[in-house]
């Protein structure tokens, strides 16, 4: 069991061997990571868990460190990207180690360009709702509710845009 990979159990009905598996990607990730065993952890945990939430492998979900957003504190921002049917989508997870955080999908900033924060995602649901009508249109009044609380403050907003953290 051990040498098999997640997309190998997939067709596994058994509970048991399922969590078994994913136990040996979060070890394997750990030992192997180039960021450490710690980090390797984390980024292993993130993918299973974004895996999870898109119905997806956790061997489908790259985890790298979000050079932008980086702090000196636990629990430093990642980003996991999915590819898919040729269509490509990067979230940010700010704290990892808080489970119940949504993935934040990233995009082009409407004003600015700038990959930010456009939608909360938790679960595949929210994914196709933000897929099925786009970002909400900025306009002078308050910002609409459909972008994630992080959206107006993210660092990645250029310097010219009217969002940011540096407004």
């Amino acid at each position: 069991m051990t040498t098999r990979n997640l997309k190998e159990v997939t067709a596994v009905t058994s509970l048991a061997e399922r969590a078994h598996a994913t136990a040996v990607f979060i070890q394997r990730s750990a030992a192997i990571s180039i960021h450490g065993s710690h980090r390797g952890e984390e980024y292993a945990r993130i993918a299973v868990r974004l895996a999870a939430a898109l119905g997806l492998d956790a061997d489908d979900v790259t985890v790298t460190p979000d050079w932008l957003r980086c702090r000196t504190v636990p629990g430093e921002p990642a980003l996991a990207t999915v590819t898919d049917s040729g269509e490509t989508y990067t979230f940010l997870v700010r704290c990892s180690y808080v489970e119940d955080e949504p993935f934040e999908l990233l995009g082009p900033c409407p004003e600015c360009a700038a990959q930010v924060p456009l939608a909360d995602v938790r679960h595949l649901a929210d994914l196709g709702m933000y897929l099925a009508r786009g970002p909400a249109p900025l306009t002078d009044g308050p910002l609409p509710s459909s972008y994630p609380d992080t959206f107006a403050n993210d660092e990645a907003h250029t310097g010219a845009c009217g969002f940011g953290a540096q407004h």
